[in-house]
């Protein structure tokens, strides 16, 4: 049999490494651009959450200020009904009432009757735990106009969508 040359000996040999390299290189490129996806997926999620979050409290504060617009002043009860129910409009992920001791789903909004707030479980973010993690709350409360006009009557003329913590009461 004869003997290769030098360089055909070589090429055998640094061939499979140069393939192996390449392979690596696209393994670390295919990281990096996953990894940079994931993190513009969790803070698009989280921007549209908060202007979710945003509009449900600006469209109550129109309602309210309709509501006083036509001499009805917003009773106790308001600050306590399911903000979806009292907008008559529900986005595509408003996943309804959640009872307690019911997991949220991911990437839905939840009112919750029995504490009156307004959950939102990440889809993105706390992927890894199958607890609380990723869970945003917001409470509905009721803010009085500061006039004297309205001080004599005690009517409550704004709402607020204030973050809180889930587990407080």
């Amino acid at each position: 049999m004869k003997r290769l040359p030098a360089r055909a000996e070589r090429l055998l040999l640094v061939a499979p490494l140069q393939r192996l390299a390449w392979w690596l290189l696209a393994l670390i490129l295919a990281n990096v651009i996953f990894i940079s996806l994931w993190h513009i997926a969790v803070d698009s999620e989280r921007q549209a959450m908060n202007t979710t979050a945003a509009h449900l409290a600006r469209s109550l504060n129109a309602l309210a200020a309709e509501n006083m617009a036509q001499g009805r002043s917003l009773d106790a009860g308001w600050a306590t009904r399911n903000p979806f129910v009292l907008l008559r409009g529900q986005q595509g992920n408003y996943c309804g009432e959640l009872a307690d001791g019911q997991t949220p789903s991911r990437g839905c909004w939840y009112f919750l009757p029995q504490q009156a707030r307004v959950l939102y479980r990440a889809r993105f973010r706390g992927w890894r735990s199958s607890g609380e993690e990723g869970v945003q709350v917001w409470q509905l409360v009721r803010l009085p106009l500061q006039t004297m006009e309205t001080a004599k009557t005690a009517r409550l003329t704004a709402v607020e969508l204030r973050a809180v913590n889930r587990a407080d009461p």
